[in-house]
């Protein structure tokens, strides 16, 4: 069964590489990398990579969004997507200097018409059942209706689908009060939700508190420092490989969404899957361009990520 990846913001992503970057500036250069983007549309390119079949499911719009359409099309991406008329689907940059530090500028994007809305849902809820697992992932779109994530994840589970979410803020309560099954966040997405940072004995009272609502696993990626992960069956945390170089950090969240995703539809075990997961965000950070990553490689760093139980 293929994985179901909701990224309802979708984006024209482009990235660039310069020196360095100071303000009062003017910076010319001679290309920029292209790409149909939102936190989704990198997770399921790494499924992608990875030999899984994803389906993408969002909104687009305008002659930004037509692009975006076409791209994925071209790139072979199966789509659930729903064309509205207001204003442009957004663009965002990363501008990373020679250190792999990238400064990121994310256009909000066009309110989505209630009517938009409701066919979406619509939608998706004709096709859930041919799905084993839906991710959420990415930035809000503007203009959704109070519970819409929540109305969505309802939907999703009660077609059987195992709901994962890569969000934060509202979406992402709103997931988690209507039964979402795992979320992976960054250390920052977690404070701001839970208030505090991400001890391992937040992260343990955070789980402890959603469980009931459903919540199965947690996880909490914080770059190069340790990963915390807490399940039903246990608590870990997940050292990843020391890069030698870094071409741009942007997207390695999203690709160990890819690599988790992949493994849970593999039917791989919980550890195993950790591995493979930061494999992906290894790689991920080896290239220019978020959700670009070699399966190969990523399979080579994680023979060598080490995951320890707590």
């Amino acid at each position: 069964m293929d994985a179901l990846i909701v990224n309802l913001n979708l984006a024209i992503d482009k990235t660039t590489k310069i020196p360095a970057l100071k303000p009062n500036r003017i910076y010319r250069f001679a290309s920029a990398h292209t790409q149909p983007g939102g936190k989704g549309v990198n997770v399921a390119r790494v499924l992608k990579e990875l030999g899984c079949k994803p389906v993408i499911a969002g909104f687009v719009s305008g002659h930004s969004g037509r692009w975006i359409e076409e791209t994925l099309a071209r790139e072979r991406f199966d789509r659930i997507l729903v064309r509205h008329s207001s204003g442009e689907s957004r663009t965002c940059y990363s501008i990373v200097d020679a250190a792999g530090v990238s400064t990121d500028f994310s256009e909000e994007g066009p309110a989505v018409p209630a009517p938009a809305q409701k066919l979406l849902l619509k939608k998706l809820s004709a096709h859930a059942r041919n799905f084993r697992m839906a991710a959420v992932c990415g930035r809000m779109s503007m203009g959704l209706g109070k519970d819409f994530y929540g109305r969505m994840t309802r939907l999703l589970k009660k077609a059987g689908c195992f709901t994962a979410y890569d969000t934060s803020g509202e979406p992402l309560m709103e997931g988690l009060l209507a039964g979402a099954d795992m979320v992976k966040i960054n250390g920052a997405e977690f404070a701001e939700i839970a208030g505090e940072g991400a001890s391992r004995g937040a992260v343990k009272r955070f789980f402890r508190k959603y469980s009931p609502r459903g919540l199965k696993a947690l996880i909490v990626t914080e770059g190069p420092r340790p990963t915390l992960a807490i399940s039903q069956f246990g608590f870990w945390e997940i050292l990843p490989v020391p890069l030698g170089r870094i071409a741009s950090p942007v997207g390695a969240g999203d690709s160990f969404m890819g690599g988790f995703i992949c493994g849970f539809m593999k039917g791989l075990g919980f550890e195993e899957n950790l591995r493979l997961a930061s494999g992906c965000s290894a790689s991920d950070c080896l290239t220019l361009g978020a959700g670009r990553i070699s399966g190969r490689e990523a399979e080579a760093f994680a023979r060598k990520i080490r995951v320890r139980k707590i």
